[in-house]
């Protein structure tokens, strides 16, 4: 075992449970956040970092793990405009009490349906702004760097976005 290996072994020893909470913040099933840990620890293994040259080989690992979480994310496509099917709900465990009549799935059905076309109609920028940040989970600041726009426009366009679906939503319900 190389004199790398011994430190990282070490750091990841010691840091492992704060490591553990950061990746709960993405990725709140147990096993989830324990297969991004395994993966931080492969990829430190294999990187064949010299620790020398990192100014700070805990934030490293952090940011390391922070990336790892939101990458498992994204593979595994949670998007927050893809809800539960109402009618799965009734099949939960503990739903019993909460009965789903068929006129709410119905209802929920439309609902998503309408916020799904308002999405559509968003310009392509816009479109592409909201999703990246509701859908991707991106930060502003993220969406930002990627499309080379600045925040303030990214959060503009969050704005028109939001506006636009709760107006379509409001005709649609009156």
């Amino acid at each position: 075992m190389a004199v790398d290996d011994r430190f990282w072994d070490s750091i990841f020893q010691q840091y492992h449970d704060r490591l553990l909470r950061q990746v709960q913040k993405y990725l709140p099933t147990r096993d989830e956040s324990h297969d991004v840990l395994q993966d931080l620890y492969v990829q430190l293994r294999h990187r064949n970092v010299d620790p020398a040259q990192i100014a700070n080989p805990p934030a490293y690992m952090m940011r390391m793990a922070t990336n790892l979480a939101i990458d498992a994310l994204r593979r595994h496509k949670r998007n927050p405009l893809e809800f539960t099917d109402p009618a799965e709900i009734s099949d939960m465990e503990g739903a019993g009490a909460q009965s789903v009549t068929p006129e709410q799935i119905s209802a929920d059905r439309q609902r998503l349906d309408i916020v799904k076309a308002a999405i559509d109609e968003l310009p392509p920028r816009c479109r592409e702004v909201f999703l990246l940040c509701k859908r991707d989970h991106l930060s502003p600041t993220e969406a930002a760097e990627q499309l080379g726009v600045s925040r303030n426009m990214v959060e503009k366009h969050l704005r028109q976005a939001l506006r636009h679906c709760k107006q379509v939503l409001a005709r649609h319900e009156n």
